[in-house]
């Protein structure tokens, strides 16, 4: 290929010096297209301890996958030098920067990965990028357990908590929450009162303080509310609104039932000059939402309620 088609693929793919693309080889019966890249440095500072102008020790051959140029997957191959320091007497592989140390992708592919699994499955985002899932699911470990360590939970003072399901079945996953910052604290298998402990260890680790917490949220969970009281001594609890609602719907629903059951006789001697046709339509719409009813049902009703007598 020609110069310019080589400094072309040399700028695409972000290279600098001492670095290069030398040779672009495309298969388009596979579909694939490799880029030779060379290093053209004599001498390079050791990776170890920082001593620049050491000799290469040899040579080891590595390849990576990188995001697609159009329709073909690519392909980063590379002699990466490795450095024979005369200063600490250690021979290190110079690290590249396209790809981290021990990934079989590059940089780029592992962001693309990572951005496309934000919104979608791992197994869906695998066949878009043609690799195995598994491959990816390595790299998220990698980057989840590299941002985890950096996380800092000082000022946490207001945690929502919830279980979730993690797949089919009983098997569940116990989710904390800031509130205030509206970010996903810790996770962890189980849904009894030990996860709160898990979590209380957890914000000890990253900076937090339990006793700091003065608000937990949750749903009317006793494992959760035992691991509270135990773990976090300094917050109170509030329930979500959602099982607060549920609970007062299904005691509205056991009042309804009861005066059912009690105004029935009654309300059938009211409609004693409906017919019977009319007399089972009324009953039935007096179960339903008011929202639901007919014209008919709603006329009925009106001249029953001004009928009624207390």
């Amino acid at each position: 290929m020609s110069f310019q088609v080589e400094s072309l693929f040399t700028a695409a793919l972000g290279l600098s010096p001492p670095w290069e693309a030398a040779r672009v080889g495309l298969d388009t019966a596979k579909q694939r297209i490799d880029f030779e890249v060379i290093s053209t440095a004599k001498r390079l500072a050791c990776p170890s301890c920082g001593a620049v102008e050491q000799p290469i020790h040899d040579r080891v051959r590595r390849e990576w996958r990188h995001m697609d140029f159009f329709q073909f997957q690519a392909w980063l191959h590379a002699d990466i030098p490795r450095v024979a320091c005369t200063h600490c007497g250690k021979t290190t592989q110079v690290p590249v920067p396209w790809a981290r140390e021990g990934s079989g992708f590059t940089l780029m592919f592992e962001a693309l990965a990572l951005t496309l699994c934000q919104g979608l499955p791992v197994s869906q985002a695998a066949k878009m990028l043609r690799c195995r899932d598994k491959q990816i699911w390595g790299r998220i470990d990698h980057y989840v357990t590299q941002a985890r360590a950096k996380q800092d939970m000082r000022g946490v003072t207001i945690v929502g908590m919830d279980e979730t399901s993690l797949r089919k079945g009983h098997e569940y996953v116990a989710v904390f929450h800031d509130l205030d910052a509206k970010r996903l604290l810790f996770a962890t298998p189980g849904k009894d009162h030990k996860t709160v402990q898990a979590f209380a260890a957890d914000l000890k680790a990253h900076g937090g303080e339990p006793a700091a917490v003065d608000h937990a949220c949750m749903d009317m969970s006793a494992a959760f509310l035992k691991g509270t009281t135990e773990n976090l001594p300094n917050a109170q609890v509030s329930f979500d609104r959602f099982h607060v609602v549920a609970l007062a719907n299904e005691a509205m629903d056991e009042v309804r039932s009861a005066e059912w059951k009690t105004e029935a006789p009654r309300v059938r001697d009211e409609l004693g000059e409906i017919s019977p046709k009319e007399r089972r339509s009324l009953l039935w719409a007096m179960r339903r939402n008011p929202v639901s009813w007919s014209a008919t049902q709603t006329t009925a009703m009106h001249w029953l309620q001004r009928a009624w007598r207390p």
